[in-house]
């Protein structure tokens, strides 16, 4: 696995915690940025970042088979080196 600690026990708990405070988070500054009338595409661009950082990573830590297969290689005998 391409991810730290994603064997560990606790790592889908945490993983499963960080998406949801994440959503709730994102969700409340949308929220609070509407209300001060400053929600404009900029800050709309910068929040699907943010999410973009944050939650794939984790979903990866979930669910082991979003990522790509390791690399093995095709052939089982070794190359011949002229």
């Amino acid at each position: 696995m391409m991810l730290p600690n994603a064997d560990k026990p606790w790592a889908k708990t945490l993983a499963r915690t960080v998406i949801g405070a994440t959503l709730v988070a994102l969700g409340i500054l949308a929220y609070v940025l509407e209300i001060h009338n400053s929600l404009h595409i900029p800050e709309i661009v910068g929040i699907f970042l943010l999410f973009l950082t944050i939650v794939p990573p984790n979903l990866a830590v979930l669910y082991p088979r979003l990522l790509p297969p390791e690399h093995l290689p095709s052939n089982p005998r070794p190359s011949k080196v002229r």
